[in-house]
């Protein structure tokens, strides 16, 4: 066990924060916004809005969205499996109501008892729910509120469980759109040592559309002394078939390291399919994510 906790801290190490934990609550489980290399702060609502802005939900987009992805995250390294589902509902004009699900499975590894005979199988796993909430305060502006639940299993008795949440801010107007959200503060997660933080983040971003074109950008700052930042472009045909790629910049002793993104999606009454591609990284090659979706 021990040799096990070793080997998936030093796997984690890049894309951990310097006194901080539960980073996985930084990785985004939506397709699209990974295929545009994580800029999707300032974008439309999805399904995924509570993973990218819950603010976004009381502007624009689909009345109701659901959807649920799988993803393999970091094959070269982790080699793990990203489970996910997140949907919302526009209740009335001005108000909308979302949920958010998330688990992280990494490689299971043997258990023995006492005297040396095996137990099974122990998988490592950490999970998020979330639920949000987003109130349109004016004509092309809104807030939103996200709670989430953390759970964090990395060996029988390395466990820890902690709460906290995002608050976020959207406009847009006309084809202009803009977002801001400070994310992850809440109670220290903690392995039954020290506390830590959970990766608190500050995320700004644009987009701007034109001709089935939208170009986004994106920076962050982690309360750890990270900067990334991100770009992607989205060019959608017939509004059936969307084209996505982007490059994203980062830290990889402190944040999500560099690397470029693809994607593509498909939709057709209602129903959408989206995946997406990580590349030219060490660290995140060959990631890959794929989600199935109905909106209307």
């Amino acid at each position: 066990m021990k040799k096990f906790f070793l080997f998936f801290a030093a796997t984690a190490a890049s894309l951990s924060l310097h006194a901080q934990s539960a980073a996985f609550v930084n990785f985004n489980p939506d397709p699209v916004a990974a295929a545009l290399a994580g800029t999707g702060i300032a974008r439309t609502a999805d399904a995924y809005a509570l993973e990218n802005n819950v603010a976004a939900t009381t502007l624009g987009g689909p009345q109701i969205a659901v959807a649920a992805g799988y993803g393999l995250w970091q094959p070269k390294a982790a080699n793990a499996q990203l489970l996910s589902a997140a949907g919302y509902y526009r209740v009335s004009e001005r108000f909308a109501i979302g949920l958010q699900f998330k688990d992280l499975l990494y490689p299971g590894y043997k258990v023995t008892g006492n005297t040396g005979g095996p137990r099974g199988t122990y998988i490592p796993a950490e999970m998020a729910v979330g639920l949000g909430l987003s109130y349109r305060i004016a004509d092309g502006f809104s807030a939103g509120l996200s709670l989430r639940y953390l759970g964090s299993s990395l060996a029988e008795d390395v466990k820890s469980t902690a709460f906290g949440g995002d608050v976020a801010l959207k406009y847009e107007k006309d084809a202009f759109q803009a977002g801001l959200s400070v994310c992850n503060i809440g109670t220290p997660v903690n392995y039954g040592g020290d506390n830590y933080a959970q990766p608190g983040i500050v995320r700004a971003g644009a987009a701007y559309s034109v001709a089935g074109l939208t170009a986004s950008a994106e920076v962050d700052y982690l309360f750890a002394g990270a900067l990334m930042a991100g770009l992607g472009l989205e060019y959608t045909f017939a509004d059936i078939v969307s084209l996505r790629g982007g490059f994203h910049y980062g830290d990889a002793a402190k944040a999500i390291p560099m690397y470029a993104s693809l994607g593509l999606g498909v939709q057709f009454a209602g129903f959408h399919l989206d995946a997406a591609f990580l590349t030219a990284s060490k660290t995140l090659g060959n990631t890959f994510m794929v989600s199935l979706g109905y909106a209307f």
